[in-house]
């Protein structure tokens, strides 16, 4: 449930795996670099995740005219590389493009999942990050056994056969989603259709603390001014301390930490309170504007004055459309789609059917709990309809358009 519908506030939860200095926390003993440094493939996929990040969030706003947004582009970039481990030929291509990974190869791709997810989940302990997959399969398809093993071992995903027609099948899967979401998520699939023959599923759970947290006695009602000039009150929190800013003719930018500040939540909003945020997102919010936004900021001698409203929302959008206007359109092709590195299924076909996801997040004076859980629903094709001709027939051959019957004639044997 939303505790308030703003439409004029982005918030973005971001891993910040970067280095960190009291320039950007504005404290004065952070976490300076990471345990180890990233491979290089790891920074590959760290920047195609935030080519993908961006591009997906702006078209996610554009497409649904919801008044809040949250997604997780991680988890859905996640999901979809499972899915990419059985896309063979145009199909593994396109995908490949629209998650911005051309520079890299399928094993490349799955030994830097497997890296950076180690690094990420044990990078602060001051912060809780739980990252999840599983596959769920039908009981009549033939998997390849490569596929899941590639799967398990470099996305620890749990691997289940079930009886798909048995609706205790659904309660298995949303207890999975339940238990690896800390319960703020407690479904992703109603039903199982009965095309429908493997899921992928990857759950992300975040909860950190603010390393500046806010006191509840400074929260007060205050209002929160709509695009269309309302206003609504919201319980709004306040601060006085040293974070970490940066003000433009383009945006309003501040810098939130957790824990011991390698992870934060950045708050941006358009430097021009007429310009509406969708057209912020669109226009304004790039990689490149937030690569150069970040290394602008900085942490000045005097105290900043904070006001963040408290907020509680849930979003879910079924990515179909998206992903297909983004270039991945053959995956979603009944017939044209190869996924043959899950499982060889002919005459008939796997593509995928759907790719839902849902999010929750909380922010308040303590800090933020946010969970995600993006599914891969891989469906097969009807069987096409079939004539057997093995037993006696008659036949007729004749002109269409006259309808002149020109031969007519029964076969009781063939031979």
């Amino acid at each position: 449930m939303n505790v308030f519908t703003p439409m004029t506030i982005v918030l973005i939860v971001l891993l910040m795996f970067n280095s960190c200095d009291d320039s950007v926390t504005g404290t004065d003993d952070p976490i300076a670099e990471l345990p180890r440094e990233l491979t290089a493939t790891e920074k590959m996929l760290i920047e195609a995740d935030q080519a993908f990040s961006y591009e997906i969030f702006r078209n996610t706003v554009a497409f649904d005219d919801e008044e809040n947004v949250i997604i997780s582009p991680l988890s859905i970039s996640m999901a979809l590389s499972m899915a990419m481990n059985g896309a063979e030929e145009e199909t593994y291509e396109e995908m490949r493009d629209v998650l911005h990974l051309h520079a890299m190869g399928k094993k490349e791709i799955n030994e830097a999942f497997k890296s950076l997810i180690e690094l990420l989940i044990e990078l602060d302990p001051k912060v809780t990050l739980q990252i999840a997959n599983s596959v769920w399969h039908r009981l009549s398809l033939p998997v390849k056994e490569d596929f899941l093993e590639r799967l398990t071992e470099y996305y620890g995903a749990k691997v289940q056969e079930l009886n798909f027609a048995d609706p205790a099948s659904v309660d298995i899967i949303n207890d999975w989603v339940r238990e690896n979401t800390e319960g703020l998520i407690e479904t992703i699939i109603d039903e199982i259709p009965d095309d429908m023959v493997m899921y992928l599923i990857n759950a992300l759970y975040f909860k950190g603390d603010w390393l500046r947290p806010f006191d509840t006695d400074d929260t007060r009602p205050g209002d929160f001014r709509l695009e269309d000039g309302s206003s609504v009150q919201v319980d709004m929190m306040r601060q006085e301390s040293r974070f970490a800013t940066y003000f433009s003719d383009e945006v309003q930018m501040i810098e939130l930490p957790y824990g011991d500040s390698l992870f934060s939540m950045t708050v941006l909003m358009p430097n021009d309170p007429e310009m509406p945020i969708d057209r912020f997102v669109e226009e304004s919010l790039s990689a490149e504007n937030l690569n150069n936004w970040r290394a602008n900021l900085s942490v000045g001698s005097r105290d900043v004055i904070l006001q963040l409203p408290k907020f509680e929302l849930e979003y879910e959008i079924e990515y179909n459309e998206i992903l297909k206007a983004m270039g991945m359109e053959l995956a979603f092709d009944e017939w044209e789609a190869d996924f043959t590195g899950i499982a060889d299924v002919s005459p008939q076909n796997l593509f995928i059917s759907e790719v839902k996801h849902k999010t929750f997040i909380r922010v308040d004076e303590e800090g933020t709990e946010a969970a995600a859980v993006t599914s891969v629903g891989i469906g097969i094709t009807s069987m096409p309809p079939s004539i057997i001709v093995d037993r006696p027939f008659a036949f007729i051959i004749h002109e269409r358009e006259s309808g002149t019957n020109l031969f007519m004639g029964k076969v009781k044997n063939p031979l």
